[in-house]
């Protein structure tokens, strides 16, 4: 078991949950004991889920793991939940949260709770993913609205290619068990004619952000932050940079030792509000 994951699983949750995600965890970081983690898991599996209890924001969530995608739902968990690698700043206080990419929703579960009285809107072309959201968002008794699109630079209908849960995308090249042509909407589309001046965006949607954030961050003056995964790192970072700099945007990094990394960035009128920083993250060089 990767010590870093199991040190962080002990400080970010407790009891029968802290024991779950450990297990889960052992299961896929030490195989040759497989049938002992199956076995201590077992009695925690009902009706093919497992349910991981938690707090955040002071608020009670519950995640639920399938276990037909038992190792991206458990990625997901340890993403958001665990790592917490998108800081919300309840300070900032925000109207409208757009989750691009939302996979299995723990991210709109989190942003509901720091910002109990923003509207949510969850953005998941991945029909099973789709499924579980409305499972996941009526166990937790969240409201949100659920569109099954993809985001990005212009309007238009393009093949999706199905993988695991957290792994389909547009690109062919890697091996897919389905194809399904997917409706892609620009971020103002989704965002609408919402009357919302403080905006929380997170954009995990495999590749698509530069086109995204080229046709969205030109025309955009209200209070807008962006979370997100911004893939090959190397070479789209300093494009991003350049687009958010041109429009006065403040736009930092995280971890850069593999090929992706989490991004942040804030509008001009969201650095005004003179918001924390996470010490996580930095201005690119």
């Amino acid at each position: 078991m990767a010590f870093g994951n199991a040190k962080q699983i002990v400080q970010r949750t407790s009891g029968s949950s802290a024991i779950k995600l450990l297990l889960l965890t052992a299961k896929f970081s030490r195989p040759g004991l497989l049938p002992l983690w199956k076995a201590l898991l077992s009695p925690f599996v009902h009706s093919g889920e497992i349910s991981v209890p938690y707090k955040e924001a002071g608020k009670s969530r519950r995640a639920l793991l399938r276990t037909s995608d038992e190792s991206s739902d458990l990625h997901s968990v340890l993403e958001v939940i665990v790592r917490k690698v998108y800081p919300l700043d309840p300070a900032f206080g925000a109207e409208l949260v757009i989750d691009g990419g939302a996979n299995i929703g723990l991210f709109s579960l989190q942003a509901s709770a720091v910002y109990p009285a923003a509207k949510i809107v969850m953005c998941e072309p991945l029909p099973r993913n789709i499924e579980h959201l409305e499972r996941q968002m009526t166990a937790n008794q969240v409201s949100a609205k659920l569109m099954p699109v993809c985001i990005g630079g212009a309007h238009r209908t393009i093949p999706f290619y199905c993988r695991g849960a957290n792994a389909s995308s547009f690109d062919p090249h890697a091996p897919y068990t389905s194809v399904m042509e997917i409706d892609v909407l620009r971020l103002g589309e989704i965002i609408g004619d919402s009357p919302a001046k403080r905006i929380l965006i997170k954009l995990d949607i495999e590749g698509m952000e530069i086109e995204s954030l080229h046709e969205y961050v030109p025309g955009e003056s209200r209070a807008v932050i962006i979370f997100g995964e911004l893939h090959g790192h190397k070479e789209n970072s300093p494009v991003m940079a350049r687009l958010f700099a041109e429009h006065g945007w403040l736009f930092r990094i995280g971890d850069l030792s593999g090929e992706d990394t989490i991004f942040e960035a804030r509008s001009p009128a969201a650095v005004a509000l003179g918001l924390r920083n996470d010490p996580n993250l930095h201005i690119p060089a």
